[in-house]
């Protein structure tokens, strides 16, 4: 799999102001992201090069391939974090265990770290995170489910793949969220996700949830698993006073920088 290099947190936010405003002028987001049109306008030249926006006279605009593909851009952000969450992550499973990762971008750098370790069952409803586990050769067994392929991020989905969650009983179950929330829990967008974490989750001998610093506190809409589901939280930076609150209960474990 390969995997673009990272974005800025700036040049995450700007690919955040174009997926809700088509285009922009360059002085309009400048003035957004109070930093001067020369900051701006290196920030874009970065993201053109990398095909993300499209530039045009006075303006900007999101890349046609990057709005049909927001999946892809995922894989393109908080790059340096995920890795080291996913190195971190794999130093917490044994060799020889039964694991279950979901969908996310995040277990997509999670497959890839597990690529080198040796013995594993994985199952997981995504095709991206078995072609990173593919990686490997004949190193671990790899399960996936029947069901529809959305190709938007190449996850099975549906009642077949729901119907394969719940015979599943693997030793550690990774997840990944959309937002950590002092008092929602886990929370997700997406009702496929949802059901398919708790579907899992009550099965699962322990219950890993990793996620990097952008969660905190990010916008989210359906609890998808409660603080008391997870045994560990695996995130990059240390979590604020709200959140540390909140999972009291939780081995959190702080995959720093070096």
């Amino acid at each position: 799999m390969s995997i673009t290099p990272v974005l800025s947190a700036r040049q995450e936010r700007i690919v955040e102001i174009l997926r809700s405003t088509p285009s922009i002028t360059t002085i309009e987001l400048a003035q957004r992201l109070a930093v001067s049109g020369e900051t701006v306008r290196r920030d874009l030249q970065a993201l053109a090069d990398d095909g993300i926006v499209q530039k045009f006279h006075g303006g900007v605009s999101l890349h046609r391939d990057v709005q049909e593909s927001p999946f892809q851009l995922r894989l393109r952000s908080n790059v340096a974090a995920k890795r080291r969450l996913a190195q971190q992550v794999s130093a917490l499973l044994p060799d020889g265990a039964s694991v279950v990762l979901d969908n996310s971008s995040t277990a997509c750098f999670v497959a890839e770290a597990l690529a080198e370790r040796r013995g594993l069952t994985v199952a997981t409803p995504s095709l991206e995170v078995a072609r990173a586990l593919a990686q490997s050769g004949d190193r671990h067994t790899v399960l996936l489910p029947g069901g529809t392929l959305r190709s938007s991020d190449m996850t099975l989905a549906g009642a077949n793949a729901l119907r394969f969650a719940s015979q599943l009983h693997p030793d550690f179950f990774v997840a990944s969220v959309a937002s950590l929330s002092a008092r929602g829990g886990c929370l997700d967008f997406d009702p496929f996700e949802v059901e398919f974490k708790q579907t899992v989750a009550p099965h699962a001998g322990t219950v890993i949830v990793v996620a990097d610093a952008s969660k905190f506190g990010a916008p989210g809409l359906i609890t998808s698993l409660s603080w008391e589901q997870p045994q560990i939280l695996v995130v990059d930076q240390p979590l604020p006073d709200e959140l540390s609150r909140a999972t009291q209960g939780l081995r959190v474990v702080v995959a720093a920088a070096d």
